[in-house]
């Protein structure tokens, strides 16, 4: 019957004066068929192993929401990705000094990732738009990384907060915050980087919530406290798109200043009650 089916599918065909047999035709048939069940499969394959990647960008993907997809494997190249996203969740707590950081984390990258390294412009644009939750971050580096490269994470971090000259409060409270959360210490950071986390003040950074009035996160972003996560996610994105620096960088350095200080209050109210 199967023999059959192939004929019907691929009938006697003729080559100049050359007419194929009936063995060849039924080889020719076999083989276009398994070439086209291996391509259907490679492609079923490629969509649902890339079904978490962070290329896929206009899809409404977790990573639209700040979340480490689960089926992100930590492969050197997605690796890479993580220390993008994770730089920039550091560079919008410092957003004065936004543009003199991305130095320092090019160099780091090329220097470290030197297999995987590109100018990788579009994921550092995406992230800033769509930036990374430091939970997310904590529970895929604890899944995923080697305790050698959740130190290499946290430094590289501490790295670009210092790049400008000093840690500020946001950046040192999301640092120590991050620390806890990976299971690290105080002496897994570099030493020079210890004397800069410690010296403003040692109190434990167990949660990032803790040091903010519950009200005053809601009115941040112009809800009240009964709001549904839903209505806080929904004015996130919009007061987000309204304060990001980018539409800004044409201003006064007053207003750029004025703004960049908005939106680090609005990425910090949401992310601390998406935390609670």
């Amino acid at each position: 019957m199967l023999q059959v089916q192939l004929f019907l599918l691929f009938p006697r065909v003729h080559v100049g004066n050359t007419q194929m047999s009936d063995q060849e035709r039924l080889w020719t048939a076999v083989f276009v068929i398994a070439l086209f069940v291996g391509c259907f499969g490679y492609v079923i394959y490629k969509n649902l192993t890339n079904k978490g990647e962070k290329g896929d960008y206009e899809t409404g993907t977790e990573w639209d929401r700040g979340i480490i997809p689960l089926n992100f494997l930590p492969t050197t190249e997605n690796i890479y990705e993580i220390f993008i996203a994770s730089a920039c969740a550091i560079v919008v707590r410092d957003l004065d000094n936004y543009y003199m950081k991305f130095p320092y984390i090019d160099n780091y990258l090329k220097k470290n990732f030197r297999h995987e390294y590109y100018y990788a412009e579009e994921s550092y644009a995406y992230s800033m738009r769509h930036v990374v939750r430091i939970n997310s971050l904590a529970d895929w580096s604890n899944r995923n990384l080697k305790k050698v490269w959740k130190v290499k994470l946290i430094n590289f971090l501490a790295g670009i907060a210092l790049y400008d000259g000093g840690i500020n409060d946001n950046e040192q409270r999301y640092l120590l915050t991050l620390m806890n959360k990976l299971n690290l210490e105080i002496t897994d950071f570099e030493t020079i980087y210890q004397e800069k986390l410690t010296q403003k003040n040692e109190r434990s950074y167990q949660s990032s919530a803790t040091s903010y009035d519950r009200d005053s996160l809601y009115r941040v972003l112009g809800l009240e406290k009964s709001a549904s996560m839903e209505e806080v996610k929904a004015s996130y994105r919009r007061l987000v798109k309204l304060t990001h620096p980018d539409r800004f960088m044409n201003e006064s350095p007053e207003v750029q200043k004025q703004m960049s200080e908005k939106f680090r209050s609005i990425q910090e109210a949401y992310e601390s009650i998406v935390n609670l």
